[in-house]
């Protein structure tokens, strides 16, 4: 129960976050936030990381709703330990942000700058985070023995 709960903040979470920064910002304006270390940009982005494929949605949308269904699969039906449920449900729920966006905007809002990276959003976040937790889970449990052990 707590994993839906948990795809269902992190997609409203990064849907509100997108509606303000639409709402109050104009596309393409900036504004630095933290000193020399995070700045608010509003971008549309029509690709996927780092803009790849850029114009490409139906590509992306395609891939989105299989990786979606497969991760749902797994969570539904798979016996998995709590790290890795979390790790999908973060994952999920940033997926579903960046679908939604892509089917309903035609584009995916980003707005968190850094300057390091190119501008991200809330969704890419968690599916980052996410992914980074599912590899540690791989890594602490052994990929053959996580796999034959949860029978995935």
């Amino acid at each position: 129960m707590v994993y839906w709960i948990i795809i269902m903040l992190t997609f409203l979470i990064d849907q509100f976050s997108k509606f303000l920064i639409e709402k109050h910002f104009p596309l393409g304006y900036s504004k630095e936030m933290l000193k020399h270390l995070l700045w608010l940009t509003y971008v549309q982005n029509t690709g996927g990381a780092f803009s790849i494929l850029e114009g490409k949605q139906f590509i992306f949308i395609v891939v989105s709703i299989i990786l979606i269904i497969g991760l749902f699969w797994l969570l539904i039906f798979k016996k998995l330990s709590n790290p890795s449920k979390l790790s999908i449900a973060l994952i999920l729920g940033g997926a579903l942000g960046n679908l939604f966006d892509r089917v309903f905007r035609g584009y995916v809002v980003d707005f968190i700058d850094i300057k390091v990276i190119p501008v991200f959003n809330i969704a890419d976040t968690c599916i980052t985070i996410g992914v980074f937790l599912l590899a540690l889970e791989f890594l602490r449990e052994g990929r053959g023995e996580l796999l034959q052990k949860k029978g995935i």
